[in-house]
């Protein structure tokens, strides 16, 4: 089955930089050159010790990548000569409603990792530590710090600041989800694709997507992925952290991965996502609960598709969605989300790659009751009609909408023309989602802030 699939773009251009993605800075590179015997007798090296615990007050286990070095935990102190913290957001790796991870970037020297956060902006009353990572070698290296924090109080807005004496951020904010089982929920999320290098176009959606939203800015913003050219260029991540600032200094990001981001370090590191008890990477696929909505994140970038698509995923995917099905009553709408869409209609719809995701999930997101489906990868705006798992519109009972929102940066594409497909447009576009017990709104919107009208979907619980 895999012999059939195009080998992934962006796994060549990565592979050309393998160069850039050694574990080892030059300078360490000589010194471990050294008598081999000495080496030995030595042990294990500690730069390239790994780190796995539980932090304070938390019950799920943080883990460190295999490839990254100078991994240390707890630190407050250390300061380098670029201490001050960069592309500082937030994230979650566990429950919404009670959990927060913060992460940010440095130079190579600084180890202090800590949070200070509280519920006033004036009273950062409490402080967390963690850990920092350092990844990669010469231009696309990085050092990311991670701090997490739980038994935080449901829907309550915290304001907090990292890195450490006399080297702080800014402060920003984030607010909790509200608790499980409320029959009052009324939350807003925000989907976006494709920035790819054009960051004053991924600054103004941003910009747009407040402004829009008036009074009631989304609780957290989805990214549906390809967020750089080329996931192992540093520099471009800066830049898009930097032009994301409007939304990422008061909301989190859940972030979907994209071919472009290449399953490079630099992608890996900046993110806090929860990890499974036996892979330290499968923050490229989890869900997570936010009030009326079960959210469930796909990687469909795998080195190996048939392994990790249709196998590790699909396991996954039946026991998260099994549980979700079951736990309607209490969560009644069921959203996934990743890059490459199972029933586009434009440039890559008849990609080896697409056919292959088109035959492997949507029977099971069909066979589950998932009401919408989140994909980028193709550089338009499409929505589907309601789909049953083989891509024909269904008749008589509830189906699937697949909504791709693929415009926030990236050169648009020719629309196409497909059975399945509602409506397209090639616009600048993002999404905002409304949720309550009672129904799903999804309204699309271009560039200029004008609404996508035929692009609107309206779900409400299946019965």
């Amino acid at each position: 089955m895999t012999a059939t699939l195009r080998p992934l773009r962006a796994m060549a251009l990565t592979l050309a930089l393998s160069a850039c993605q050694s574990p080892l800075p030059a300078a360490t590179d000589a010194a471990t050159s050294n008598d081999a015997a000495a080496d030995a007798d030595a042990g294990p090296d500690p730069m390239f010790a790994q780190l796995r615990y539980v932090p304070e007050g938390c019950a799920h286990t943080v883990r460190t990548i295999d490839s990254t070095y100078m991994n240390y935990r707890g630190d407050t102190s250390t300061f380098g000569a670029a201490a001050t913290p960069t592309s500082v957001h937030t994230s979650w790796a566990a429950d919404p409603s009670t959990t927060i991870a913060a992460v940010w970037t440095t130079d190579a020297d600084t180890r202090a990792t800590v949070m200070q956060y509280g519920t006033a902006r004036d009273a950062l009353d409490r402080t967390a530590t963690g850990h920092v990572s350092t990844g990669a070698s010469g231009a696309a290296q990085l050092t990311a710090h991670e701090v997490h924090v739980c038994g935080l109080t449901p829907d309550t807005t915290y304001y907090y600041r990292v890195g450490g004496e006399g080297h702080w951020s800014a402060v920003q904010s984030f607010r909790t989800a509200p608790a499980a089982g409320r029959t009052d929920y009324d939350v807003n999320f925000a989907v976006t694709g494709d920035s790819r290098d054009s960051f004053a176009v991924w600054r103004m959606v941003q910009e747009r997507m407040v402004s829009v939203s008036a009074m009631r800015a989304p609780d957290f913003e989805v990214f549906s992925g390809d967020a750089v050219l080329l996931g192992t260029i540093q520099d471009a991540w800066n830049q898009w952290f930097a032009a994301a600032s409007p939304t990422l200094a008061h909301m989190p990001v859940v972030m979907a991965h994209g071919n472009h981001d290449a399953l490079a370090i630099n992608y890996l590191l900046q993110v806090a996502q929860p990890q499974a008890d036996s892979d330290e990477r499968s923050e490229l696929y989890f869900s997570f609960d936010y009030g009326p909505v079960h959210v469930v994140v796909l990687n469909d970038t795998a080195r190996d598709p048939a392994g990790s698509i249709a196998g590790t995923q699909v396991n996954f995917l039946r026991t998260d969605l099994a549980a979700a099905r079951a736990n309607r009553a209490r969560v009644p709408f069921i959203v996934a989300v990743h890059h490459k869409p199972a029933f586009g209609s434009s440039r890559y719809t008849n990609d080896d790659e697409s056919a292959f995701i088109r035959r492997t999930w949507p029977p099971i997101f069909d066979e589950y009751g998932v009401d919408v489906v989140f994909s980028g990868h193709e550089h338009v705006f499409e929505v589907s009609r309601e789909l049953d798992g083989t891509g024909a519109e269904v008749s008589g009972r509830r189906g699937t909408t697949y909504i791709t929102s693929a415009g926030s940066g990236a050169q648009l594409y020719e629309t196409g023309t497909r059975t399945w497909q509602r409506y397209t447009e090639s616009v600048v576009n993002f999404c905002l989602v409304h949720v309550t017990n009672r129904s799903l709104e999804i309204t699309p919107y271009r560039g200029d802030g004008t609404v996508i009208e035929q692009g609107r979907v309206t779900r409400t619980p299946r019965m």
